[in-house]
């Protein structure tokens, strides 16, 4: 199948890690070309590290997140007729080690479904702005850091205005809100069909980092959410065994996630730990069903 994969990327160091440089190797095994848009300034001797794998690269700071430069790869794509007799086309990004399982096992299964786009995983949860000026919760969407649209979505004006409005945002809120919330949003209210790849979504809300043992585990997830490992908040306070978990279960290379703590990581303050321990606490006890904190907890050990 013809596939283009629209890759963002961003790193504060302006380097291209050895996770992103696996990713991109095994994602060439799915996808025919793959663009790379980064919103940092790359050096030119970091860019020699993924030559070989990636058609385009577009590189400078935009700040306007995953989507700014889904929206420069797309533009790029669509005006250099990639898109023509493109089959899917993938929106990919750097917030996840993958593929902890082949990309191939995904595509297989969900490719052939009678779906206009789909994801890897999916939410019902929203998103509230620290001083309560946007609140959005309840609201089902599918998670942006890697959806796949077929041709009647990406070709349609719906699509093209809706990618072309991308701009660059006061904060992070609003960019979930207004795009990874909304893509969904626009995409359902105008008769376009979606699903998601790992079932646990149906169960418990933001399983991508609520449930991520039973994810990997159960569902096979080729994703996980680099922020399970980078920041260390109390939010997180179910167990995190995730080196066993990569060992145990897959054959990716710890390594590469090593690496990224050891650039990366970052320790929340006390107050911040108070502050989205107490939004966890409400979160498991009070919005959540006995099986669903089960799950949280323990990781899945009982068939849902």
């Amino acid at each position: 199948m013809n596939r283009i994969a629209i890759f963002a990327h961003y790193d504060k160091n302006n380097l291209i890690q050895d996770y992103v440089v696996y990713y991109l190797s095994e994602l060439k095994k799915c996808a025919e070309k793959i663009i790379f848009v980064s919103d940092s300034d790359v050096l030119p001797e970091e860019l020699k590290k993924i030559e070989n794998l990636v058609y385009h690269s577009i590189i400078g700071r935009h700040e306007e997140y995953d989507f700014g430069s889904y929206k420069r790869g797309f533009l790029y794509a669509k005006e250099n007729e990639l898109l023509k007799d493109c089959e899917e086309l993938i929106f990919a990004n750097d917030s996840c080690y993958a593929p902890l399982y082949p990309f191939e096992d995904m595509f297989s299964e969900m490719s052939v479904k009678p779906l206009d786009f789909w994801g890897a995983t999916f939410s019902d949860s929203g998103i509230k702005n620290a001083d309560e000026s946007i609140e959005c919760s309840r609201f089902n969407h599918l998670q942006s850091y890697f959806v796949v649209f077929k041709p009647q979505v990406f070709n349609s004006e719906i699509f093209y205005n809706f990618i072309t409005s991308v701009k660059r945002e006061k904060t992070k809120e609003e960019i979930v809100i207004k795009y990874e919330m909304g893509m969904t949003h626009l995409l359902e209210e105008n008769g376009y069909k979606y699903d998601f790849y790992c079932k646990l979504c149906k169960i418990v809300p933001s399983a991508q980092t609520a449930a991520y043992i039973s994810l990997v585990k159960n569902d096979k997830s080729p994703f996980l959410k680099r922020e399970i490992t980078l920041y260390r908040a109390a939010e997180s306070f179910y167990p995190v065994f995730v080196k066993d978990l990569i060992k145990k279960y897959t054959k990716y290379d710890y390594n590469f996630i090593k690496n990224d703590i050891i650039n990366n990581a970052r320790y929340l303050t006390v107050l911040e730990h108070i502050k989205f321990g107490f939004k966890s606490y409400r979160r498991f006890f009070y919005r959540r069903k006995r099986k669903e904190r089960l799950i949280c907890f323990l990781g899945k050990w009982y068939k849902y």
